[in-house]
């Protein structure tokens, strides 16, 4: 069984294109008719930045530095040596450096290293270890730019040669740079250092290669409770709340289920240029990842209606929806945690905020009262909010249908699944509609047809859904709803928005009620979870550690 990779983790946890861009750079930089740096370099490089190792590497590369100023150089500067002595290969750093032996005493170069002598302490640099400190500074060139890199190298490129220590208090300068820079374009490290050990725990006990199907409800509770209360000692792995592991696990799923579907990555593979071998290029998976990023979940968006004016949900209703909705692959994957996160993750905060007010004097009692609610409960809210999905899209029709905007015709199928429209375009010379519940919005005739009826034909099935949407719409009191609201065409262009919003949410919320819970006894699974969640609950907040 294979750990996962560093060069994986950037898979699951690279964020900027930016950063991407950097790195392609590298790969793409040439040197005659080749490459400057080999596919290996350009790896390693990758996984040392994604993965902020880099720390030894910058120390080591400072000593280059040093070395290409005091030797190899005839201008007491270093950038002949990574960027005019030809590709970042052993033999040429090796032939650089011999072209200079004996310049200055305390540098000795023989057929393995670089020894820089200093008055404190010496410290040798490998020829292979070269074209890896090379790219990398090749990054620093790209990232943090020329300017902010050389001001932070100044120190080395003084008259008499440093001393280790001020080499190594100039490579903390440059880490700390280094360091401001990817916290734009990486996941906070702490948040990544828990992904990383949420990977790795599902990776032992699934005893295979890492897919989207080896994050499941099982592995995400195990976690949860045998790592919720042992931090690490540098307190870089903090996975105390549930909500907090359900998040990640969720994220995790989405990006490894988008993984295995476009790239066929059944297991840990490499990122690279290696097409032949299965490699993945490493800009292809950060176009993935922005995919994933970039695109707005359906919730999101209608948040964006609400805030233009059109109050379709309110904050609660919003919230349950939330919760409910975390798109097919999480619901597929995952659905005891939803629940497990809606209802205890829930008392979970509402302990938490207990302690941290002072309000729980008999802290036992108060953890065995939780949860305040239960999976049924949480169902019940669901269920009432497909209903009030089904009533905003009566209404939203209602709107729609007066404007003559044609996503009305949508809004009426998604209503009416059965609704039969295929008489709405009897001319030859017209598309025929045959048995087909499909509109095309650009027959402007059909689409006359279709507004007509619903102004004028009570009996049929489209003027009877034209009459219960305008009574829904007469019911309701919210902004956006009013008459004279409805009469503005950018509220009218809100709702059409909104419409095929509401239509995504509905066939979400059917399939996550119908499909991935129903088979679950709920009832029986609150009896089986609740000592799980009490009895961890009381270690970490009953003792020494709450």
């Amino acid at each position: 069984m294979e750990i996962i990779s560093p060069e994986n983790r950037f898979l699951e946890e690279g964020k900027s294109s930016e950063l991407t861009a950097c790195l392609q750079i590298i790969q793409e930089t040439t040197v005659g008719d080749g490459h400057k740096y080999s596919e290996k370099t350009c790896r390693e490089l990758a996984r040392i930045i994604v993965c902020r190792t880099y720390a030894s590497a910058i120390h080591e590369l400072c000593h280059l530095v040093t070395g290409a100023v005091f030797s190899g150089s005839n201008d007491h500067r270093f950038e002949a040596l990574f960027f005019t002595s030809g590709a970042a290969r052993t033999g040429i750093f090796r032939a650089h450096f011999n072209a200079y032996q004996g310049s200055h005493p305390a540098v000795q170069i023989s057929n393995k290293d670089i020894t820089i002598d200093y008055a404190d302490k010496p410290f040798s640099v490998t020829f292979p270890r070269m074209p890896l400190l090379s790219a990398l500074m090749e990054f620093l060139m790209t990232s943090i730019g020329y300017g902010e890199l050389d001001e932070a190298l100044a120190p080395l490129f003084a008259k008499d040669l440093p001393t280790q220590k001020q080499v190594s208090n100039v490579a903390n300068d440059v880490s700390k740079r280094i360091y401001t820079y990817l916290s734009d374009h990486l996941p906070p490290v702490q948040e990544q250092r828990k992904s990383q050990s949420f990977l790795r725990f599902v990776v032992e006990r699934a005893r295979e290669d890492l897919t989207a199907a080896a994050i499941d409800d099982k592995a995400l509770i195990e976690y949860w409770t045998t790592h919720s209360n042992q931090i690490t000692e540098d307190q870089s792995v903090d996975v105390k709340t549930y909500r907090s592991v359900f998040r990640m696990a969720a994220h995790l799923v989405r990006v490894l289920r988008y993984a295995d579907e476009q790239y066929k990555m059944s297991g840990a593979a490499s990122i690279g240029t290696d097409y032949e071998t299965g490699e993945v290029d490493p800009s292809d998976l950060e176009a993935a990842l922005a995919e994933i990023e970039d695109h707005l979940h359906p919730l999101e968006e209608l948040a964006g209606i609400v805030e233009a004016g059109v109050k379709m949900v309110n904050k609660r209703e919003m919230d349950i929806l939330s919760e409910a909705l975390h798109g097919d692959d999480v619901a597929s994957a995952l659905p005891k945690s939803i629940l497990r996160n809606a209802v205890f993750g829930d008392a979970q905060a509402e302990l938490i905020q207990a302690l941290r007010q002072k309000k729980s004097p008999n802290l036992i009692s108060h953890i065995k009262q939780l949860p305040n609610t239960d999976y049924q409960s949480r169902f019940a809210d669901y269920k009432n909010m497909q209903i009030h999905i089904e009533q905003m899209l009566l209404a939203t029709f209602y709107v729609l249908s007066q404007a003559g905007n044609p996503t009305s015709a949508l809004v009426a199928l998604a209503l009416r699944a059965d609704l039969d429209i295929s008489d709405l375009a009897p001319e030859p010379d017209e598309p025929d509609w045959g048995d087909s519940n499909v509109i095309s919005l650009r027959a402007d005739n059909a689409l006359g047809r279709f507004f007509d009826r619903i102004a004028d034909d009570t009996t049929s099935e489209l003027g009877q859904l034209a009459a219960d949407a305008r009574a829904t719409y007469k019911g309701i009191s919210r902004q956006g709803f009013s008459p004279s609201e409805i009469n503005h065409e950018d509220i009218v262009d809100q709702f059409a928005i909104g419409a095929n919003l509401l239509i995504i949410l509905k066939k979400d919320l059917f399939r996550f009620l119908n499909q991935h819970t129903s088979p679950i006894d709920w009832g029986h699974q609150i009896t089986v979870d609740t000592p799980v969640f009490q009895s961890q609950f009381m270690n970490l907040y009953g003792g020494t550690n709450g």
